[in-house]
């Protein structure tokens, strides 16, 4: 079964948002505050989503992990950013509990996290003059021979 690249980052997220939310749960019930709780919780799962993304959704390799993973983290806290704004506004103007709004604020700031990291974080790096693509691979054209 194949999975478009939508789906698998939805798939992977869903394990993020899983981990995500129980570590702002944890955090909270501890008494950190919780735009803290949420960006430390972001920052947990993001971590975790990160290699899931990069081998399952995108099949990448190893070659330019840290350089992507600087860019997805550089993604990241403009996500978290966005996240505990939306998050202090559930909470402070519509008066909804901490984890249910951040568990909204999840699901709303999905479609960005994709396209900023699929535009940005795993984006392919234009093919060079004279290579060619193998296996998602670059291949200078005279190696093929």
């Amino acid at each position: 079964m194949s999975f478009s690249q939508p789906a698998k980052f939805v798939l992977v997220g869903a394990g993020g948002y899983v981990i995500n939310l129980g570590a702002f749960s944890l955090l909270y019930a501890i008494g950190v505050q919780y735009v803290a709780a949420s960006i430390l919780s972001y920052f947990l799962s993001n971590a975790l989503v990160y290699i899931g993304n990069r081998y399952f959704t995108f099949g990448l390799g190893h070659d330019g992990f840290w350089a992507a993973y600087l860019r997805y983290v550089g993604v990241g806290v403009l996500v978290a950013a966005m996240n505990a704004a939306v998050l202090a506004l559930l909470v402070e103007l519509l008066g909804l509990h901490a984890t249910l709004g951040q568990a909204i604020s999840l699901l709303v700031l999905t479609p960005v996290a994709f396209v900023l990291n699929k535009r940005w974080s795993f984006r392919s790096r234009p093919l060079r003059a004279g290579s060619v693509a193998v296996r998602g691979e670059r291949v200078p054209r005279n190696r093929l021979r």
